[in-house]
């Protein structure tokens, strides 16, 4: 065959042997001696049938495939000449793939004669690496932006939906199982988005574990596409509860770039992965004012951290019996030179989120330890001091060995320095937390649980987790309707009860009235926290109270030097009494007590 006609049957060849596995047409044109090699290949082969049984098995470990693009180009060589084609296709469920050909021919007498074939991948070309994101093989985010404006201009009465979603917590499941199984995750999610057999839609890989979507709103497709990505996480196989968190902008001006689209969806997913109320956020037109807010506080955390600008607060927790301190939890604030004292509610939702919390908590454990020690250098009544451990900071996998290392640097008790969680810590990840609170125990740290039962598992918690005191917050009970017809003194009562029973202590926070104290004292808690009796203070101001309450004589701290046991005040010397008269007499002391609660309604 003459050297002209060549390049027309190979680009006939190629499109006919991808797309169908064809041979037609090339078995005339191998010389006796041809070799091929391809994908994988670690030999080569030679001879017209052994290179005929080659193509056809290198043909069928592809699937059902459309040819997209084929360009050509031929390079002069000694013997005669090489055809170098570039070929992208795509596989039935949308996986998109170049190849590189090299079809090496020699010029005899008779004319052209193919002496050489070499199938090489393409994923690392240039090509490809403009419009493909390499782990995933989705769009990626230029090409995601192009395609899904050409849909939007294609289909211009069809309402659509830019969404953009997240893994929660991706960086820990690198941390704790390690990149390859992070990498298999999002070829896992990408593998799901190429098999979403919609049209028109449009989907991407954004960056890290951050994927895109643009699909018609028709059909409630959003509910559809979560609730699937929801069960995909189920699935996968790792022994982690795995979370997504949606972005979702719905198109109303054509008009604005595919690039402000994807803004307005990133804004709604940080509103959904901050506040953790619902795994899918909307955009509204007041969260770009947020947005910008919350950026200044991001773009000032670490400097303020440097700078010392995070102040350790302290707010005593007081004795009821002797209203005395036996005490506090440290509490951050950030007083910024130029912004001002910023609320905790405004920077701590945002530090969960991006994960700087952890810094924070570290940042305030360290200056906590630093005051105990000074304290006790000092000569002044030192008291327990209450520190708040985050659930992010559970994801660190040397926790335990962060605390053992503060209280040995500083050569602290570690009974003095204890540890709160909240509900929300233990519900996400149950079986971690367990062992590593029940490690801290066996290290003789004292274990709070925050903010108990304002979530939906309390009690199931408290079966399981081996906490040392319970924290109950009364503004979870004066914001519920059970306040006017008694509901909530009950349940307060209650848990009371059942923490002396678990001998537990409780500490009552969140007090700011006096008849408030007055009902607590009536049920027999023990143990109070809240503006009633003091604000949260800074901490030379903190060791004024202590001293004030310690001049005369020494006080207990809230626990023995013993055990796990608590110190027997005379409040709980009653309460214990009245235990035992209500096994003698129980209907009279339950009269007792119905009177009691009677002329106590009115506190509420």
């Amino acid at each position: 065959m003459e050297r002209s006609e060549i390049t027309g049957l190979v680009n006939k060849f190629i499109q006919e042997y991808y797309e169908s596995g064809s041979t037609t047409g090339i078995h005339d044109l191998l010389a006796e001696d041809v070799i091929a090699f391809g994908v994988g290949s670690l030999s080569y082969v030679q001879g017209r049938e052994k290179v005929m049984e080659f193509l056809a098995a290198n043909r069928n470990k592809l699937s059902l495939v459309k040819v997209r693009k084929i360009v050509c180009g031929e390079v002069r060589t000694a013997q005669g000449f090489t055809i170098r084609a570039t070929v992208e296709f795509s596989t039935y469920n949308r996986k998109h793939i170049i190849h590189r050909l090299l079809m090496m021919f020699r010029e005899e007498d008779g004319g052209c004669l193919l002496c050489g074939i070499n199938v090489q991948r393409g994923f690392a070309s240039f090509l490809y690496n403009l419009h493909y994101d390499r782990l995933t093989n989705l769009y990626n985010k230029k090409a995601f932006c192009r395609n899904a404006a050409e849909i939007l201009e294609k289909y211009p009465d069809l309402e659509f939906e830019i969404m953009r979603f997240n893994i929660a917590r991706f960086k820990v499941i690198n941390d704790l199982f390690g990149e390859e199984t992070g990498d298999k995750l999002l070829r896992y999610v990408a593998q799901f988005m190429s098999s979403i057999q919609l049209t028109p839609c449009v989907y991407g890989r954004l960056y890290a574990d951050n994927f895109l979507l643009c699909y018609p709103t028709r059909g409630n497709m959003r509910d559809h596409l979560i609730h699937s990505l929801q069960m995909l996480a189920a699935s996968f196989a790792l022994d982690y509860r795995i979370e997504f968190y949606f972005g979702v902008y719905t198109v109303k001006e054509r008009n604005l770039s595919v690039n402000s689209m994807l803004d307005r969806a990133a804004m709604a997913l940080f509103k959904a992965s901050r506040n953790g109320l619902s795994v899918c956020g909307v955009y509204e037109e007041d969260m770009r004012a947020n947005i910008v807010n919350e950026q200044v506080i991001v773009n000032n955390m670490n400097g303020s951290l440097e700078r010392d600008e995070f102040i350790v607060y302290y707010q005593p927790k007081y004795d009821l019996l002797t209203e005395t301190i036996v005490g506090a939890e440290a509490l951050v604030r950030w007083a910024h030179p130029k912004l001002g004292f910023i609320s905790p509610a405004k920077f701590v939702p945002i530090f969960e989120q991006n994960g700087f919390i952890y810094q924070l908590d570290k940042y305030v454990w360290e200056k906590v330890c630093q005051q105990l020690r000074a304290d006790i250098d000092e000569g002044r009544t030192v008291l327990p001091v209450s520190i708040n451990v985050s659930r992010v900071d559970f994801y660190s996998p040397n926790l335990v060995q962060v605390f053992e290392d503060l209280v040995k640097k500083y050569n602290l008790d570690p009974r003095l320095l204890e540890l709160e969680l909240t509900e929300s810590a233990y519900v996400e990840n149950p079986q971690q937390i367990i062992e590593i609170i029940a490690e801290l125990q066996s290290k003789g740290f004292i274990i709070l649980m925050d903010d108990f039962g304002s979530g939906y598992s309390s009690l199931n918690m408290l079966k399981d987790l081996p906490v040392n005191v319970l924290k109950i917050d009364l503004r979870f009970l004066a914001d519920s309707q059970g306040v006017e017809n008694g509901r909530a003194d009950n349940i307060l009562d209650s848990i009371v009860r059942m923490a002396k029973r678990l001998d537990l202590l409780v500490i009552a926070e969140g007090v700011e009235t006096q008849k408030q104290v007055d009902f607590l004292r009536l049920i027999g808690c023990e143990y109070v926290q809240g503006y009633f009796f003091s604000e949260p203070v800074p901490g030379e101001h903190y060791q004024e109270l202590i001293k004030n309450d310690y001049v005369v004589e020494h006080k207990e701290p809230l626990y023995s030097e013993h055990g796990g046991g608590t110190v027997l005040t005379l409040s709980s010397q009653l309460s214990m009494l009245m235990e035992e008269l209500r096994e003698i007499a129980p209907d009279k002391i339950a009269a007792i007590e119905e009177k009691m609660k009677e002329e106590a309604a009115a506190l509420w």
